[in-house]
């Protein structure tokens, strides 16, 4: 325990989380008080979470000089003692009416008892009088209507006593769970810091203690909804943020970090770096296809103005910080909450796209550029158009002025075939020196929308990597595409009107010295 020398105490009501700084693997608390000065005046912040890292405290005081800051470990015992003696006086009570509960269940069976013994009296005297030369038929109806307002008693206080009896189960369900959450809150610790200030009698001094805590988390997610009217796409920045502290976030203000504190506070190591030698067989050379991916840096848009909403942004060097629009909540249980971050209309190109190799359908794709200004992070993109909602994809990092795509769906009325018409292996040369494999394909592409529509078809060809491997494009391939020659990728842009079929043709050879191994093509 800690002694503090004898000063006064401030009166305020206890502090709240004022804001709150969410990084990846952890978060920094800000608490905030306003204290009236009176000499010597210590400010108290109670109920800080266990998770709180005691060397992480660090105090600010606006208006005041700051003197010193202690901080001890707690139970929490004392303060749900009063709660606990009030739900347990709930529990007795619930324990009494139980008992009467008892008591009418247990008369509702003796009515039930007695309506048997008054229907069997009347059924005895109704067999005696039967015989008889005048019997009383207003006596029978008399004994049978007796014995049946005793069974509906009956009936009646036993379906009251159930209907009871569940309500109080309910009730007694809740009280259980309210002891066990208040018999394992007083099992817990939390700490309390003390802040010892001084300042002129009379004044006003704010003061703030900060502190990390770990147990967080925070993810980004996005709504893309196409708005192909003016050519753009709303884009809205969201995150889901989640934390176990044991303390809500309760009108704090939210900012979100990329920032990493302890791998960008701690450099990297150097270590020795070695060189070695094996011996390996000579190896017999084999064709083969690689398939590659092409990464090329891009340049930014030209066009950088952005139209956006309650976006805010700082950048911090290798990482940016996000301010959430607004107070929010977030418990301290690890509940998923969603804060919006902002909104921005980029613009957008959009276009009908089909790579029938993959997947023989066409999709409605936009070609966007981050104007925003801040790198998107990679994360989960809820897609939508005027039809409503269409799907999610996955986003990667997108670089600011950076060039992006996004797809929304795809269209029935617009239907691509492709057909493998030649796929075959032949020698080639005099004395067949060479293989040569020859390859020709059709895609037949249909437009069943109203208007004329444009479809942009690519399908790639290989590219050799070899001086003795020759790839070819032949002349019976359609002309008017358009052939990257980094990534082998042939793009055709064909214009169809309603109700219009076209056919797009692409051959092209491979010839490879016949000593390579070719299984594999």
């Amino acid at each position: 325990m800690t002694f503090l020398p004898l000063t006064l105490l401030a009166l305020t009501a206890s502090p709240q989380v004022s804001s709150v700084v969410v990084y990846p693997d952890r978060a920094q608390v800000t608490r905030a008080q306003d204290v009236t000065c009176a000499g010597a005046t210590t400010a108290v912040f109670e109920h800080l979470p266990q998770a709180a890292a005691r060397d992480s405290f660090r105090a600010r005081a606006t208006g005041a000089t700051l003197e010193g800051m202690t901080a001890e470990v707690m139970q929490r015992t004392q303060e749900s003692t009063a709660e606990r003696t009030r739900w347990r006086e709930r529990e007795v009570a619930l324990d009494e009416e139980q008992s009467r509960l008892a008591a009418a269940s247990a008369q509702a069976k003796d009515l039930e008892r007695l309506a048997l013994g008054y229907t069997s009296v009347a059924v005895t005297r109704v067999t005696t009088e039967l015989t008889g030369p005048r019997p009383d038929t207003r006596a029978w109806d008399a004994s049978f209507d007796a014995a049946m307002d005793l069974q509906l008693r009956a009936v009646k206080e036993a379906r009251d006593a159930a209907d009871k009896q569940r309500g109080l189960e309910q009730r007694r369900a809740e009280v259980q769970a309210e002891l066990q959450r208040l018999s394992w809150l007083g099992e817990q610790q939390e700490q309390r810091v003390e802040v010892r200030l001084s300042c002129t009698e009379g004044t006003q001094a704010r003061v703030e203690l900060t502190y990390l805590v770990g147990g967080t988390s925070w993810t980004p997610l996005y709504e893309a909804r196409a708005q192909e009217a003016d050519g753009s796409v709303e884009l809205t920045a969201l995150a889901t943020v989640r934390q176990e502290t044991g303390e809500d976030w309760t009108g704090a203000k939210l900012f979100l970090s990329t920032a990493l504190p302890r791998q960008d506070a701690t450099p990297p190591e150097v270590t020795p770096l070695y060189l070695s030698a094996t011996k390996r067989p000579k190896e017999r050379k084999v064709l083969v296809r690689r398939e590659e991916v092409q990464q090329h840096a891009e340049a930014g848009a030209a066009d950088n103005a952005t139209e956006g909403q309650g976006l805010r942004v700082t950048s911090q060097g290798l990482s940016v910080q996000w301010e959430a629009q607004g107070a929010t909540r977030v418990p301290g249980d690890g509940s998923a909450v969603r804060v919006r971050l902002g909104q921005h209309r980029l613009k957008a190109s959009f276009s009908w796209r089909t790579v029938p190799k993959l997947h023989p359908v066409v999709f409605r794709v936009a070609r966007l550029a981050n104007t925003t200004a801040f790198p998107l992070l990679p994360g989960p993109v809820s897609v939508f158009r005027d039809t409503g909602f269409l799907g999610s994809q996955n986003l990667s990092r997108v670089a600011q002025g950076a060039p992006f795509e996004l797809t929304f769906g795809l269209e029935e009325a617009l239907r691509v075939k492709r057909v493998a018409v030649e796929e075959v292996a032949r020698p080639e040369g005099l004395f067949g020196g060479k293989k040569r494999f020859r390859y020709v394909y059709r895609f037949q592409l249909t437009n069943l929308r109203k208007g004329t529509e444009q479809i942009e078809l690519s399908e790639h060809i290989p590219i050799s990597e070899l001086d003795d491997v020759k790839v070819e494009v032949e002349p019976k391939s359609t002309t008017g595409y358009a052939l990257d020659a980094a990534d082998g990728i042939a793009t055709w842009r064909v214009k169809l009107a309603p109700g219009e079929s076209r056919d797009v043709d692409l051959a092209f050879h491979i010839d490879a010295p016949s000593s390579y191994e070719t299984r594999s093509l």
